[in-house]
């Protein structure tokens, strides 16, 4: 395992954090309701353990986000911007590998 800031340590609490949240307080609106189940169904297939370790591989992606938006963006980091970058893009599809969704280049 690299070393990490402490900066870096605090995302991925904050990752963690978001996805305990998104699955346990779904909004109660169909698209919140679909997303805590599918975040269920990857605890359910892989375990709390290594969906955690997924979920802290997810660090720089969303590290490299927020460098992009972090001077504009008008919310806090660990409460908005986390939650809403999970949503927008990790693909809960396949509950044995939940994954930040590849974009195409533009």
């Amino acid at each position: 395992m690299g070393h990490y800031s402490e900066g870096s340590l605090e995302t991925a609490a904050c990752l963690w954090e978001s996805v305990l949240a998104l699955r346990s307080r779904p909004i109660t609106d169909p698209d919140a309701i679909g997303l805590a189940l599918a975040i269920g169904k990857a605890f359910d297939a892989l375990g709390t353990a290594a969906l955690r370790l997924t979920v802290v591989g997810w660090t720089d992606a969303v590290e490299a986000s927020w460098r992009e938006v972090e001077n504009d963006y008008p919310l806090c980091f660990d409460w908005d911007f986390v939650p809403a970058w999970i949503i927008d893009h990790i693909d809960w599809s396949d509950p044995f590998h939940p994954a930040v969704m590849q974009r195409g280049g533009g």
